[in-house]
């Protein structure tokens, strides 16, 4: 019985020192963008744009096109959400892939709206 419990204790210590040092999924994701200035869109209607994003749900991070945003709430539900006051905000769906982000540019918004896919650096 003692060494059940112990084999029990030591599953149980190597799932949750998995899931504190997991790695960051990396996902590529295709769809949509509207680029806004002044109330108007200003670039062709469902111009088509590409994202790469990185989620690191252990340090609650999400990067997208190189520029880290931080997860905001619980990052296990089913969409996380991303905001920062100078960056923007992004929702990720877990399960089915769509995302929805929100830029604040220098000179423009830019809304990316898509569907991401798992990915794995190249080289």
């Amino acid at each position: 019985m003692e060494n059940a419990l112990k084999a029990v204790a030591l599953a149980f210590g190597m799932v949750a020192a998995s899931a504190a040092h997991a790695e960051e999924v990396l996902l590529s994701c295709w769809g949509t963008v509207e680029v806004i200035q002044q109330g108007k869109q200003v670039n062709p209607v469902d111009e088509k744009y590409s994202i790469a994003v990185a989620v690191d749900i252990a340090k609650k991070t999400i990067t997208i096109d190189g520029v880290r945003w931080p997860i905001t709430g619980d990052a296990s539900r089913e969409t996380i959400v991303a905001m920062a006051p100078d960056k923007g905000s992004a929702t990720l769906n877990r399960i089915t892939g769509a995302v929805n982000v929100h830029f604040i540019e220098q000179t423009a918004l830019k809304k990316f709206y898509g569907e991401c896919k798992p990915a794995q650096k190249l080289f």
